[in-house]
């Protein structure tokens, strides 16, 4: 086998899936090849590290039941003060909050639990400095930067207007509404460092824009209701 196609095997090599007629020649190259051997290291200790990660992603102990009381809160409020226009007003961020907690909870848990499964052996590790950059890999980060970029402008003024505005929403919500932010800025970030490494995944690309669009959503929907007391 020659060096490029071993290369492609590594991954399966080290998780046990080849069959024996192929494993036999791929274990003779790592032999005498020190970038195999080297590939093949790093593949292995991440297997270890992967194993030791906890095999689901729940969210924080008290995100349920904090979800459950913003909505009843929310029902209470609507209840005793229906007739109230601005009362109506502040009730609805309650339950926008809330759903933004749920949609920012399952964006991070997403994005970790599928990290976690791309630390198992089939992670692709970056190649040796000498070793050919992968154009197609490249094309995809550079298009998928112009599409943050813009997302990027998108958010930023509306992110402006919500610090401007917020002082007409009840201060829990807008706490609400911040941490959800927090959340997802986090998958955000966990995803993109994953995508500079692994250039060419078009799965992590799909990630990170929902999750770029759960942000930019949460922010408009609110900052439209700021804007309309």
């Amino acid at each position: 086998m020659t060096h490029e196609v071993v290369r492609h095997l590594l991954d399966d090599y080290v998780a046990g899936d080849l069959t024996e007629d192929a494993r036999v020649p791929v274990l003779d190259h790592i032999g005498v090849c020190a970038i195999c051997r080297s590939e093949v290291d790093d593949l292995e200790k991440l297997a270890v590290q992967a194993a030791a990660l906890p095999r689901a992603v729940e969210p924080p102990v008290q995100a349920w039941a904090e979800i459950r009381s913003v909505i009843e809160r929310d029902a209470r409020v609507e209840r005793t003060v229906s007739r109230r226009s601005s009362s109506r007003f502040r009730a609805q961020p309650y339950a926008l909050a809330a759903a933004g907690l749920l949609v920012a909870l399952v964006s991070s848990g997403g994005t970790a639990l599928y990290l976690r499964e791309r630390a198992a052996p089939s992670v692709a590790v970056a190649p040796p400095a000498a070793a050919t950059a992968d154009p197609a890999g490249a094309a995809t980060l550079a298009a998928f930067t112009i599409e943050e970029n813009n997302y990027l402008r998108e958010a930023a003024p509306l992110a402006d207007v919500l610090e401007q505005q917020q002082g007409v929403l009840a201060p829990e919500t807008v706490a609400q509404l911040k941490k959800s932010l927090r959340i997802i800025d986090d998958a955000i970030l966990e995803a993109r460092n994953a995508l500079a490494r692994d250039p060419g995944n078009r799965t992590l690309v799909e990630m990170l824009s929902a999750n770029y669009r759960h942000k930019v959503d949460l922010l408009r929907r609110t900052t439209e209701m700021t804007r309309s007391s």
